[in-house]
């Protein structure tokens, strides 16, 4: 193939136009309806979120249960607390692509690492529950771009598209 046989073209096709991650540890307070003694266990689940672009970050709002089994009583009983908890968070998009079309963005979240109970402590004179998560997110950004192609012309005109008998082959498929 000769250099004069190539070329460039401008296409428009989706992409992805940024994205970025997030590790984040938040501390969150359940108030039980009894004064623990101790912390037998703690975990999270039922975990959903949604994301939206706001400007060049991407903003996740998302919620999940909190879930502490404790003792209470001086340990002769134990009780569960429940709470849901929402959350937000701000991840900064990496190499916004300056010429994605802005007027059809998908957004999409996914979990790195779900929502994790790091621990549990009784605080405040034993009257709460304080628990640290931490959750790891990432996020793209898929729009429409522009993209310049390499082009170029077929040295065997048999596998050109313009050859009327090639045509003729693939409709017989």
């Amino acid at each position: 193939m000769l250099a004069k046989d190539t070329g460039c073209r401008e296409i428009i096709t989706s992409a992805v136009c940024g994205k970025g991650s997030k590790y984040a540890q938040s501390t969150y307070t359940i108030r039980p309806a009894n004064r623990p003694t101790t912390i037998g266990g703690c975990w999270v689940m039922n975990h959903s979120c949604e994301a939206t672009l706001a400007g060049d970050t991407i903003e996740v709002h998302g919620r999940f249960d909190i879930n502490v089994w404790y003792s209470y009583n001086g340990n002769s009983e134990t009780a569960v607390a429940k709470d849901t908890v929402p959350y937000v968070e701000h991840i900064a998009l990496q190499d916004l692509d300056p010429h994605c079309f802005h007027d059809d963005l998908a957004v999409t979240v996914k979990m790195v690492q779900q929502p994790n109970c790091l621990d549990a402590t009784i605080v405040d004179g034993g009257a709460e529950i304080a628990v640290r998560v931490e959750l790891e997110l990432a996020v793209e950004v898929v729009g429409r771009t522009k993209i310049w192609v390499l082009t170029c012309e077929p040295t065997d005109k048999k596998e050109s598209f313009e050859d009327e008998s090639s045509l003729e082959d693939d409709s017989r498929l």
